[in-house]
């Protein structure tokens, strides 16, 4: 099924290293292609494999997103919410998924544009969130939040996330959003401290359009994406962000639960017996 296999690890991570090359000796006596390189990988591989954490695959999938290469998460830590086979398991999954037998599900993005004068300035795509905020963390901003071309409200904050149902469970949560499952259509934004304590999380339809116009007088903003990126805005310009047209296919085991992985890193109860 897979006869070409792309493999990215943590930059200068030894570790990582290290588990790319038990995968690639492997992998080769399966007889399966290994690869490495962005401009390889996006060109020839039917399967991208993360040797990392979330945190590389939050960045693997904003760099392939558009090239439609599932991807499948090694955790070298603890078991994370994308990254969730761990290294003593990933012969036997990989083995599994080799011979077709694993779950197969959708991640979209955040397509996210900063502009003035109507012209795109940055652009970007976000699989968990971008933010709006201060680099002066004692400081709060004032934006209006625009819908689909309809006024929604002023803030005035520490900032605001945009959240994907894949990023409810990041900074969106500890500030006091929802948490969305993944098949959610839809996009949220959590206010960060809030002066006025009635705005409260929204959701919006997954096809909305969300322009957020940071007001004048709100200085050194930035739009931080997936926590790896950031853009710096001025006054005058605006953040319009919409469903970026392509999704990201994550592979999983057979078994995949989502609920047992929230359990887990949420420390929820167990079920009674």
């Amino acid at each position: 099924m897979f006869n070409t296999i792309g493999i990215i690890t943590k930059p200068n991570d030894p570790i990582s290293q290290g588990v790319a090359n038990e995968l690639n000796v492997f992998l080769e006596e399966k007889g399966v292609g290994v690869i490495q390189g962005d401009e390889q990988i996006a060109e020839q591989a039917d399967l991208i494999v993360v040797v990392g954490g979330d945190g590389s695959l939050l960045n693997t999938a904003r760099t392939f997103v558009d090239n439609n290469i599932p991807i499948l998460g090694i955790n070298l830590g603890r078991l994370g919410f994308l990254a969730d086979i761990s290294v003593g398991k990933m012969f036997d999954i990989l083995t599994q998924v080799l011979e077709g037998k694993f779950t197969k599900e959708e991640r979209y993005l955040l397509s996210c544009q900063i502009e003035q004068d109507g012209k795109i300035v940055r652009q970007s795509v976000a699989l968990n969130d971008a933010v709006v905020n201060r680099q002066d963390a004692l400081k709060m901003i004032e934006f209006d939040i625009y819908i689909d071309g309809k006024f929604v409200n002023n803030q005035r904050a520490d900032g605001l996330i945009i959240t994907t149902p894949t990023g409810s469970t990041a900074y969106a949560l500890s500030s006091g959003g929802p948490i969305m499952h993944p098949g959610v259509n839809a996009i949220g934004l959590v206010s960060i401290c809030p002066h006025t304590m009635s705005h409260r999380p929204l959701l919006v339809p997954g096809g909305s359009e969300v322009v957020v116009s940071v007001k004048e007088a709100s200085e050194g903003v930035s739009v931080h994406i997936d926590g790896q990126e950031s853009f710096p805005i001025v006054p005058g310009q605006e953040i319009r962000i919409r469903q970026h047209g392509s999704f990201v296919h994550l592979l999983h085991p057979e078994d995949y639960d989502y609920f047992e992985i929230i359990r887990s890193k949420l420390h929820w109860g167990s079920k009674l017996s």
